[in-house]
């Protein structure tokens, strides 16, 4: 039971952000709208236990979207910068309720 709470963990140094509770079961994809400052600055969000799932924004832009798979609502956060600021939002589509 140990090896299974460990496979569903961020990488040190990296935050866990849990969305479970606020998007329903029936949703298969999010689109996150990321912030970043400063503009050089980048995020990175992965599945926890799933490192190899990463996708960064935002490349020398204020804000990106990124379009995640959700599995169980709980990602990973990496900062390129420790002093940096950032937001996610999650942008609702007309077709899925959130």
């Amino acid at each position: 039971m140990a090896f299974a709470l460990i496979a569903l963990a961020c990488n040190p140094g990296d935050r866990l952000i849990d969305l479970g509770g606020k998007i329903p079961r029936a949703i298969k994809t999010i689109d996150l709208l990321i912030s970043v400052e400063p503009s050089y600055a980048r995020l990175y969000v992965y599945q926890p236990g799933f490192p190899g799932s990463i996708q960064g924004c935002c490349r020398n832009l204020p804000s990106s979207v990124l379009k995640l798979p959700v599995i169980d609502g709980r990602f990973c956060i990496r900062q390129s910068q420790p002093q940096m600021k950032w937001k996610v939002q999650v942008i609702a589509r007309p077709e899925d309720a959130i």
